[in-house]
């Protein structure tokens, strides 16, 4: 397999998950390892497996293969000024934890590039959609909402609500950095707030910064 090959198959990987091999093959059905041999070009992908991208992204497989785009998939015929982001089917809590282990596409959003450099200040393609439960985050995030989630940024270097990655499952909390911690801070008063510290850091993962929220009328 050329490492043309593996170089393209490796901006799939970036496009739908962040360049998070492991994630990629949950999301398409494979293992880890066979994921990374591919994307090192020590693998070849079967037909079938192929095919599963296509229904899955609806890829062009002449360009993953060949780096040739099709007639109807040419970059000039498309509007470069938008980006494919997907939404995952998995919920963040605002609460007290949610499991969820599928993280599957449900669908895709088309957003304006220069919108997201202009009005969110996101620079980056490593975004995702998830929902909300729970109501630790009001009155700033409801029930139902859906998020928008920087995947790039896993530092709390400024104030934000962030996406955490716990023991318990995802949650959606302030974070705010200190000097030897993070404090973890719910909006709705009724809930407690905790820290990050050495003592738990292990247990404890930024999955990505929430830059933007919807949600229906």
């Amino acid at each position: 397999m050329s490492s043309a090959f593996s170089h393209r198959f490796n901006e799939l990987v970036l496009q739908f998950s962040g360049g998070n091999k492991r994630h990629f093959a949950e999301l398409t059905g494979k293992s880890q390892s066979h994921i990374y041999r591919i994307c090192r070009g020590l693998s070849r992908p079967s037909v079938a497996y192929l095919e599963h991208l296509y229904e899955l992204f609806k890829i062009d497989l002449n360009w993953l293969l060949t780096g040739q785009y099709s007639i109807e998939q040419h970059p000039s015929s498309q509007n470069t000024d938008l980006l494919m982001v997907p939404k995952l089917d998995i919920e963040a809590s605002a609460g007290f934890g949610s499991v969820n282990n599928s993280e599957d596409i449900t669908e895709q959003f088309a957003l304006n590039k220069h919108w997201l450099s202009t009005q969110l200040g996101v620079y980056g393609e490593q975004l995702a959609f998830v929902s909300i439960r729970g109501d630790s985050m009001l009155p700033t995030l409801h029930h139902d909402d859906m998020v928008l989630v920087d995947l790039s940024h896993q530092t709390p270097h400024q104030e934000g609500i962030y996406i955490i990655q716990t023991s318990d499952g995802l949650m959606a909390k302030r974070l705010k950095q200190g000097k030897q911690h993070i404090d973890v801070i719910s909006d709705n008063h009724d809930y407690p707030n905790w820290k990050i510290d050495h003592s738990n850091a292990e247990q404890h993962g930024i999955a990505g910064k929430i830059v933007w929220c919807g949600r229906s009328i």
